[in-house]
């Protein structure tokens, strides 16, 4: 009898969590981002390739909708074109440098942000193997490091983390699939795009909001 109870209690812990409403995963994303210009002395002057790696975290109120988030390494960038003289300060506190700009210099940043999605997740039930979704949320971000590289002479991977304002926030919506391979596991994919709406340079004489699209590969248990 006690090991026929044994076996009860262990089946009904074994259920409660095959269907536990939180899921866990992880992500490596290729991504294309730009900074877009809010001021007039400056210009976009190209895209730059970019990562997002890190951790995904579901939790689901209803079985086809759910709440997102997570923690993630984000290295984003752009091509800024200056069309006035513009001073860069670069290295860091207590050993800072300016540097000259010409007018005329394109600088590629390359920002690198801490950040943490806040959205809502919406799912089909599963066809075949298959389960399509669609997200739509907030994103924000720590910068925890930035560096640049100008055309010409002045800056080449340098530190310029003091050039990047330390929050940043956008917007962002997307969709994709996922593929279950067996229990609870799932290999997804997706494709999302985000718009950000906070000034990412910290002159307070040139501004620009930061774009990407990012493709997404993860695995989600």
């Amino acid at each position: 009898m006690k090991k026929a109870i044994l076996i009860l209690l262990a089946l009904n812990v074994s259920g409660v969590f095959a269907q536990s409403p939180l899921r866990l995963g992880v992500h490596a994303d290729p991504l294309a981002s730009w900074l877009s210009p809010k001021s007039s002395d400056i210009e976009k002057d190209g895209t730059r390739p970019g990562f997002s790696w890190g951790l995904i975290m579901e939790y689901y109120f209803h079985p086809n909708y759910g709440i997102v988030s997570g923690l993630s390494m984000t290295m984003l960038g752009g091509n800024i074109l200056y069309n006035v003289p513009v001073n860069i300060t670069m290295g860091s506190s207590g050993s800072e440098t300016d540097v000259s700009l010409d007018a005329g210099t394109t600088v590629a940043f390359h920002p690198n942000y801490l950040s943490l999605p806040l959205a809502i997740k919406l799912k089909t039930n599963e066809i075949g193997y298959f389960t399509y979704y669609a997200q739509m949320g907030l994103r924000h971000y720590i910068n925890v490091g930035a560096r640049a590289t100008a055309t010409g002479s002045g800056l080449a991977k340098d530190n310029v983390a003091k050039e990047i304002n330390l929050l940043n926030m956008s917007y962002f919506f997307g969709g994709g699939v996922e593929y279950n391979i067996g229990g609870n596991t799932s290999l997804t994919a997706g494709i999302f795009y985000d718009n950000g709406f906070i000034d990412v340079l910290s002159n307070n004489d040139h501004k620009a909001v930061s774009n990407f699209i990012t493709f997404r590969i993860g695995v989600l248990f």
